[in-house]
C-alpha cells in the first residue's frame, strides 16, 4: 500500500516480504560501502532491523517500475528539538541513477515537515560520497559540519558530513523541484 507518492515513485512501509531484497542490497558492496556498514547482514538481522525500525522511526520501501527497488526513511527523532535523521539508498542497481533516489528523498522530506511537522531533518554521509552529496544538495540540503576521520574504510580514515535541512529552505526548494 503507497503511503506516499513523488513523481515518479511511491513510498511504502517495510513488509516482511520485502526483507530478502534488503538482504540483498544491504550487503551489495556498493551499498555496504556508501552506507558505511560494519558487517555483513543475515536475514534475522534484517528481520530485527525492520521491526526495530518500525518502532523507533519511519521506515519506506522506494517502489519504482513497478517493483521495490530501494530503501529511505526517518529515525533518530528528538522531539524536544523537532528534528530526525534521514537514510536512503537505491539498492537495485538496474535502476540506479534514473532519478528515483531524489524522487524519494523529496517526498519523504515533504513528509517530515508536512505531517510529521519536523523543524529540521539532517544525515550523515561519507564525505567521498560525490554522487550522494550531489543529490543531498539538489534536494536542499546543506552541509553543517565535517566530522575528520570518523570511519575506517579499507583504504584508510574517511571524514563524514553532516547535511541538514529546515522548513523555510526546503519550501523554496520544493517549489523548484514542482511537488
Amino acid at each position: 500500500m503507497t503511503l506516499l507518492s513523488g513523481k515518479h515513485v511511491q513510498l511504502r512501509r517495510v513488509e516482511p516480504d520485502d526483507y530478502p531484497a534488503i538482504q540483498t542490497w544491504q550487503n551489495d558492496p556498493e551499498v555496504f560501502y556508501w552506507m558505511d556498514y560494519e558487517h555483513a547482514f543475515s536475514l534475522d538481522d534484517i528481520r530485527r532491523s525492520e521491526e526495530r525500525a518500525c518502532t523507533e522511526g519511519h521506515p519506506f520501501v522506494i517502489v519504482a517500475e513497478g517493483r521495490a527497488v530501494g530503501r529511505i526513511g526517518l529515525n533518530n527523532f528528538r522531539s524536544r528539538d523537532e528534528m530526525a535523521s534521514l537514510y536512503i539508498f537505491v539498492g537495485d542497481r538496474e535502476v540506479r541513477g534514473k532519478g528515483y533516489g531524489i524522487d524519494a528523498l523529496m517526498a519523504l522530506i515533504a513528509y517530515g515537515f508536512d505531517v510529521l511537522n519536523l523543524r529540521k531533518i539532517e544525515l550523515w554521509t561519507l564525505a567521498h560520497n560525490e554522487r550522494a552529496i550531489h543529490m543531498y544538495k539538489a534536494a536542499g540540503l546543506v552541509e553543517d559540519a565535517r566530522i575528520p576521520e570518523r570511519s575506517y574504510k579499507e583504504d584508510g580514515w574517511a571524514d563524514h558530513l553532516v547535511m541538514s535541512i529546515d522548513r523555510d529552505s526546503f519550501s523554496r526548494t520544493r517549489t523548484s523541484y514542482g511537488i
